[in-house]
């Protein structure tokens, strides 16, 4: 299997995308298993001659030529997902910051969205576009044509809180609780976790648990050497060490020791697999 991941180009992109990487796996390749882990984004991926035969948070990729067209969005899983290739494979992930993905949809993204993996196909000239793009065989011309399209499907989003609820939540040095952040927008408990719903697709207590995984995750990435789990803590701001263990192994399975030995990693931290 080869992965290539990127940043957008384009700097526009760059304020909704992530990043996107492409997958290619070869039948003469072994089967390859790895698992992926919660994160705050929204992911895209779409993949050729291929079908994804589902059970609860596994997805086993295969070979499939002649196949309908496959793009699936995800973006409500907190527990890790199994993910296995077979066979010859193409595709390419996106990885869409909080938020981003909304920036390019005519509805909330709820609307997209209600199971482990949910067929997308969000424009009428989508599944067309990705097909071209697939048999294109230069390979900045493939990355140029992405990134035209999405550009191309640029809406914006206006919301009146949940862009700064988001840059709260990213502060480390924050604390808020949701009630706190309810109160600081001036709406209440209820209807802020019905935007958190309608526009992330997870509660607010979900995400603040995820980014803060995702905060410990890269800063633990970053550094020569690791912080010990009460120093992590500290830093972190969860509660004590037996609350960091707790969220690491619901959100990955795996004590925060065993994790951080294992994890392959790519930009900084943001997006992690542990292949098996």
């Amino acid at each position: 299997m080869n992965i290539k991941f990127y940043k957008p180009k384009s700097e526009i992109l760059q304020q909704y995308i992530e990043g996107y990487y492409f997958l290619t796996n070869k039948k003469t390749d072994s089967v390859v298993e790895y698992f992926t882990f919660p994160n705050n984004f929204s992911i895209i991926s779409i993949i050729e001659n291929a079908q994804i035969i589902y059970s609860e948070n596994r997805g086993m990729i295969k070979e499939k030529q002649g196949a309908p067209f496959l793009s699936d969005l995800i973006c409500h899983y907190k527990k890790p997902i199994k993910l296995s290739y077979e066979g010859n494979i193409n595709e390419v992930t996106f990885y869409f910051k909080p938020l981003g993905l909304n920036a390019f949809l005519n509805k909330s993204l709820c609307n997209y969205t209600n199971d482990f993996f949910s067929n997308f196909i969000p424009f009428d000239d989508y599944k067309e576009c990705f097909t071209s793009i697939f048999k294109e065989n230069e390979f900045e011309k493939k990355r140029q044509l992405i990134e035209e399209y999405w550009l191309s499907k640029l809406i914006g989003f206006q919301h009146p809180f949940l862009n700064n609820v988001i840059a709260d939540l990213k502060n480390i040095e924050n604390d808020y609780s949701v009630a706190d952040l309810a109160k600081k927008y001036g709406v209440s408990r209820q209807n802020f976790t019905k935007h958190f719903e309608f526009n992330l697709c997870k509660s607010p207590s979900d995400y603040k648990k995820i980014q803060r995984f995702r905060e410990a995750l890269k800063s633990q990435i970053k550094k020569s050497s690791k912080d010990n789990l009460t120093s992590l803590s500290y830093d972190m701001l969860f509660y004590d060490q037996s609350h960091l263990i707790k969220d690491f192994k619901s959100l990955t399975g795996l004590t925060p020791k065993k994790f951080f030995k294992t994890i392959s990693s790519k930009e900084d931290g943001e997006i992690n697999w542990l292949f098996v």
